[in-house]
């Protein structure tokens, strides 16, 4: 049984004789759909046609690809077994351009998603921004013209749809540039020319089809191109597939593509007009039949220009390099949905499909940060943010512009969702189509290894999402072995793909899903890994669905999937020993959520060595969210702890995260669902705002790494706009844009939380007792009243907090008598009973340390961050600065004024005019307020201390004794 790889036409052109007037304006023109198929029946099902010519009929509406069509619909094809192929005709206005979809089914069970939208295989014209099909009736005309493979090897047969308002008289076909008649293979009942070659040819050949009607008129299409003859030679020592630049040639670039089963490949780009010309045809260097390479030299080039180029395969598939590190999108690269402005733009007429760039002697960036280290496992505090919601100005350049606020709240380590380049511009990136290529919407190159750097210089490392689980239809890993001939985005893989499954290993797949197995797949991600870290400096990865790194088939058995897998271990080891022979202490955090066997064998693996291991994702908002809530079921907060939670790590390699991108916001649960007694509600928006600080005590000051989603430190995502939809009937769709957060820094209550979570994270830092692995924990943390209890040679700490909805007390069972340091309340507590109730009001908390660490700022646990009883100052102004002068150790003090609620800086220079330390750099809502500054920082000399707000400016003078 043939099998179709799909095939496509080329551009419709008519040629006519004198003119004539049309019998009639329209015509019916059989569409043709060649499923890939083993047998008839095999793996699709129904297959659907809608477009404007059907009104695109419902559910169906132009613009989505969400909706499952029913059988039965006005747009479903017609199975035709004797040729293998489903047929719909369709009346067409002769002249009116028409746009289209196909829907391929491959069960006919309605409940189910296994079906996909693609443009049409057999027709080459798409059109944004949809990528719809487009179809324009000519009378006559030659349309979906297919090279039919057989296993996705010879060409057997050749097939076009001829259609016309006149009857066809003469037809003529041409193979390689040799024509013979075709007429007797035409059927005027169904309007289909097929004939089955005398003999095959080779894969990319070319065709040409021709028809005449009564009247004269005349109609072509052609595919392909005729084989050239290749050059065999083997590639220059050392050459690595994508694009090389020949040190000390800046005019040369030497491309590599491997690409097995295909028989000829030409590089087509601005420098020869995007023409496949002879001196173009790449040579081949085949060392056995799954390993073979196609590589040149292109030379010419002008130094520092960047160009665009694609490879032309077989003479069909026009395809970009896979390591590209940037591409032209046709759809996508409009100056709207770019952060930049690019200095070349997309070949429009001239190809199609996405476009490849190279640049020789390309400016070099200057790198500042040799000396930067970072953070190992155990003190990571992780920031998650996505680059298209954080910001309204959502550029590389804005993030680097707002370090400072990551800075003064703490957080190690920035974990960026994924920002290769990825279909549309409107996502969260997890469809990704080129891995290597940044994407245009956030910057340039040069704008994020500013932002890294920058990062660096702050002690904050950068960590990306990387989607390796799978790819989109537009990736060239897809496109260059799938079904269809041309290499459609829509088509399925082929079997013969050494890079992606043609059915998903696992249940939770989306796009398409790679094979972690094949060579050619571990290749390439480990040129990925090697290429981010090398080009961009960034410290490491989260792997996305990392659970699927396996070949074993689990279909939908979910339980299946989770279980240990021998093979899956070793292909993450595999891949985290070539990451760490570059680099050994690179972070590799998994989305796993696997068996615990798994997990730990992975968590430890070469701890023994120094290399940090794998760090995984464990979810703790399940718990956390109930505490804030007010909710005692289900609230055992000891899951934010590496040593407890069902995996029980030995090693802190469990990333707790508090929110993330895939659940819904702890304070929507609590604005929908927060308990309430009487006049205190946990739905109230300042209520929960202040639980939301005895939420951090309780997660920050537990060991071992902690991660937080955007936002969540101001209380953020309770209102539509913010929270996750798909939840809580939070309107939208699940990955729709939400507003940033940043306005919510002119909230002084907001800002508190902020205040609070930094002040937490400044302890956890400052103090080994709440980051080392040996500390000793115990927990009381499943009723309303919860404490934690850390024991350690560096100190010991009690965390107690009161998450019910009325006054309580707590046994803070101190591990001793003596001195404690109250590090909110900013004082020394005689502790004579170590289990002397402490009273705390609803949503209160109290953290206590056996030695000094540091305080917080006064007042943020009571919700109180002025005095209250203070009258709005009229201006600003300094009150009082003592001790002044000031001499030893300790701490100066400074009484300032703000008059109304923006932004407040309080700074210290010396006489000439040099800043020795920022107090303050906040919102601060109207009011008096105290600011400390550590006096041993400051050297003997005279000084100037200046509070500058909205509403001016006021200095003091400061006097620092010897």
């Amino acid at each position: 049984m043939r099998r179709f790889l799909a095939a496509a036409a080329a551009a419709l052109c008519l040629a006519c004789a004198a003119p004539v007037a049309r019998a009639q304006d329209s015509l019916d023109v059989p569409f043709r759909f060649l499923p890939d198929l083993s047998g008839p029946g095999g793996s699709t099902a129904q297959v659907f046609l809608p477009g404007a010519f059907n009104d695109w009929g419902q559910p169906y509406v132009a613009g989505t690809a969400g909706a499952r069509i029913a059988a039965g619909h006005r747009s479903q094809m017609a199975y035709e077994p004797a040729l293998n192929e489903y047929r719909k005709t369709v009346r067409l206005r002769i002249g009116t351009p028409y746009q289209y979809k196909v829907q391929q089914q491959r069960d006919v069970n309605p409940a189910t998603t296994n079906f996909a939208w693609f443009a049409d295989p057999l027709n080459p014209v798409v059109v944004p921004p949809d990528a719809n099909s487009q179809v324009t009736a000519t009378d006559p005309m030659v349309f979906q013209l297919a090279r039919e493979q057989e296993g996705g090897e010879v060409i057997v047969a050749v097939s076009a749809t001829i259609a016309g308002t006149q009857a066809i008289t003469a037809l003529t076909y041409e193979i390689n540039g040799v024509t013979r008649n075709g007429f007797a293979s035409y059927s005027a009942a169904t309007r289909l020319f097929r004939v089955v070659l005398a003999s095959p040819v080779p894969p990319g050949s070319q065709f040409k089809v021709t028809a005449t009607d009564a009247l004269g008129r005349t109609a072509t299409a052609t595919i392909g191109t005729t084989p050239p003859t290749v050059t065999k030679a083997p590639r220059p020592a050392g050459l690595e597939d994508g694009i090389t630049y020949v040190p000390g040639d800046p005019t040369r670039a030497r491309l590599s593509l491997f690409a097995p089963q295909k028989g000829y490949v030409y590089v087509i780009g601005d420098f020869n007009n995007w023409t496949p010309a002879p001196e173009y045809l790449m040579k081949k260097d085949s060392i056995r039949a799954d390993s073979v390479h196609f590589w040149l030299d292109i030379s010419g080039l002008t130094p520092g220009r960047e160009y665009g180029f694609q490879y032309f395969v077989d003479g069909l598939i026009r395809v970009a390099d896979p390591y590209s590190p940037r591409v032209l999108d046709p759809f996508n690269d409009s100056p709207a949905n770019l952060g930049y402005t690019p200095s070349i733009a997309y070949p429009s007429g001239k190809t199609s499909h996405l476009v490849g760039v190279l640049q020789t002697n390309a400016p070099t960036f200057a790198w500042t940060d040799g000396g930067f280290q970072r953070p190992r496992p155990k003190d990571l505090v992780i920031y998650e943010l996505s680059m298209r919601d954080f910001l309204a100005r959502h550029s590389y350049q804005a993030l680097t512009d707002t370090l400072g606020y990551f800075e003064r709240l703490g957080i190690n380590t920035i974990e960026l969702m994924p920002v290769n380049e990825f279909d549309g511009n409107l996502s969260w990136g997890y469809n990704p189509a080129f891995h290597g290529a940044l994407d245009k919407y956030y910057g340039t190159p040069s704008d994020f290894k500013a932002f890294v750097n920058a990062a660096h210089a702050r002690g904050i490392a950068v960590v990306i999402d990387v989607v390796y689980n799978h790819a989109t239809g537009q990736s060239p890993l897809v496109r260059l072995y799938n079904q269809s001939a041309t290499g459609d985005p829509g088509a399925l893989p082929s079997a013969t793909s050494p890079y992606a499954n043609t059915t998903a290993r696992h249940p939770f797949n989306v796009f398409n899903d790679l094979n972690h197995d094949s060579p050619a797949t571990r290749y390439w991600l480990d040129r990925m890994n090697r290429y981010w870290m090398e080009e961009y400096h960034i410290d490491g990865y989260r792997y996305d669905l990392s659970k699927g790194f396996t070949q074993v088939n689990s279909g939908g058995d979910v339980g299946l999937w989770g279980r240990y897998d021998a093979s899956r271990i070793r292909n993450l080891t595999r891949m985290a020993d070539k990451v760490w022979a570059r680099d050994p202490s690179a972070l590799l955090i998994l989305e796993h959520l696997a068996e615990q066997a798994e997990e730990l064998q992975l968590a430890s693996y070469r701890t023994g060595e120094g290399r940090p291991g794998f760090l995984f994702w464990r979810k703790a908002m399940g718990p956390f969210g109930q505490a804030l809530m007010g909710y005692a079921d289900n609230s055992n907060l000891a899951t934010a702890y590496f040593g407890t939670g069902g995996q029980g790590f030995s090693v802190p390699n469990a990333v707790t995260i508090l929110e993330d991108h895939d659940e819904q916001r702890l304070v929507r649960k609590a604005a929908q669902y927060g308990a309430v007694n009487g006049s205190y509600s946990v739905k109230d928006p300042a209520t929960y705002t202040d639980r939301m600080k005895a939420v951090g005590a309780f997660f920050f000051l537990q060991p071992g790494p902690k991660m937080i989603w955007e936002w969540g430190e101001l209380g953020y995502g309770a209102l539509n706009g913010e929270c996750l939809p798909e939840q809580d009937a939070c309107p939208g769709g699940r990955t729709d844009a939400r507003v940033s957060g940043w306005p919510y820094r002119a909230d002084a209550g907001r800002m508190r939380l902020y205040r609070t979570w930094a002040a937490l994270i400044a302890l956890r830092r400052a103090s080994a007792t709440f980051t080392d692995p040996a500390t000793a924990m115990s927990f009381n943390t499943g009723g309303l009243t919860k404490r934690i209890t850390l024991r350690n040679g560096a100190g010991d700490a009690v965390v107690i907090g009161n998450f019910g909805t009325a006054d309580a007390t707590v046994d803070p069972a101190f591990t001793r008598t003596g001195t404690w340091y109250d590090v909110f309340g900013r004082r020394q507590v005689t502790v004579s009973d170590v289990n002397a109730p402490v009273s705390l009001k609803p949503g209160q908390f109290a953290v206590y340390t056996s030695t000094f660490v540091l305080y917080a700022d006064a007042g943020l646990t009571t919700g109180v961050e002025r005095d209250a009883s203070a009258a709005v100052p009229a201006s600003v102004g300094i009150e009082r600065v003592w001790p002044n002068p000031s001499a030893g150790a300790g701490e100066v003090r400074v009484r300032y004024a703000v008059p109304r609620t923006g932004a407040v800086r309080v700074e210290v220079y010396d006489l000439l005019g040099r800043l020795a330390a920022t107090l303050v750099d906040d919102v601060q809502a109207a009011g008096s307020y105290t600011a400390t500054v550590d006096a041993s920082a400051l050297a003997a000399g005279s000084y100037i201390v200046r509070v500058t707000t909205g509403g001016g400016s006021a200095t003091s003078p400061l006097v620092r004794a010897r």
